[in-house]
Order: C-alpha cells, then structure tokens, then sequence
C-alpha cells in the first residue's frame, strides 16, 4: 500500500494481480473441462459444455468484478478462493484419472498461483481487488427535498 497507510496500490501489483487472476480464471475453466472429459461418459463437446456453461453464468452472476449480485467484497474473496482451491483439486484428480502423472504440474502451478493471489489481496489489504467501494447514495424523494434557493430558484 501506498505510504502513511493510504488505498493507493502501485500499477505493478494491480497488474500482476490482474495477470493471475487471469491465469487462475482460465485455469479453473481448463480444470471444469478436463474433470467434464475424465468423468462424464458423453461426447467430448457435449460433457465439456454441460461443465463449462454453468460455471461462466454462476461467474458472472456472482464473482466478475461486474457481477449483477453484489457480494461483500470479503466474502467474495473467500469464495474465489475456495473455487480455486476446488479448481486445482479437480484438475488434479482429473489428471490423475485420465492422464499421466506428469501432468500433475498443472494442479501444482494452480495452487500456487491461487497462493499467489492470496498473498497479493493480504498484503494489500484487498484495494488490489476490483470492487466498487463506493457507499451507497440513498433514494432521496422529490417531496424530500430542500426548496431551491438563489439562481436555481429563479429559473
């Protein structure tokens, strides 16, 4: 965090923030794919689109940074995480079930990227994570409001 303790956070971790946020989106889209193929006993296309098409829509409702369901930035945090916990533990056991052992690195790298992210959002203090913070204005009524005074009056 920026000095004396402001919100202000250098572009350098946003941007590394925002690349491994990338990489743990796209991985956990690769671990729904791969757990799809291992363990659904349909066509490839078909068990890869049954996984994938619900997980983007429960994404974008809930955890996108433009999500319609406006989550507490702290719970949506912890959930993230956890999917991504989820994500590497699947990828590891559908590598494991389908593949070679060698492979294993991707699950590794998964949860070392999902660490990663973690130790970012801690050391930040979570203002590296996109999130409206604004408060939110209330709904003030016309019958509410103050009579207008001086030049606005005399329009």
């Amino acid at each position: 965090m920026g000095k004396g303790g402001s919100t202000q956070v250098s572009p350098i971790v946003r941007s590394l923030y925002a690349a491994v946020a990338f990489l743990l989106e796209v991985g956990l889209l690769f671990a729904a794919a791969l757990a799809a193929i291992a363990f659904i006993p349909l066509p490839m296309i078909i068990a890869i689109l049954i996984v994938v098409v619900p997980l983007l829509v429960i994404w974008s409702v809930f955890f996108s940074p433009k999500a319609v369901v406006k989550l507490r930035l702290r719970t949506r945090i912890v959930l993230i995480h956890l999917i991504y916990l989820a994500g590497a533990y699947t990828l590891w056991l559908s590598v494991d079930h389908s593949f070679t052992d060698q492979s294993q690195i991707w699950a590794i790298a998964m949860l070392i990227l999902t660490g990663t992210s973690a130790i970012l959002i801690l050391a930040t203090g979570g203002y590296v994570v996109p999130h409206d913070r604004s408060k939110p204005q209330p709904q003030v009524v016309e019958s509410q409001r103050p009579a207008a005074r001086g030049r606005r009056a005399a329009r």
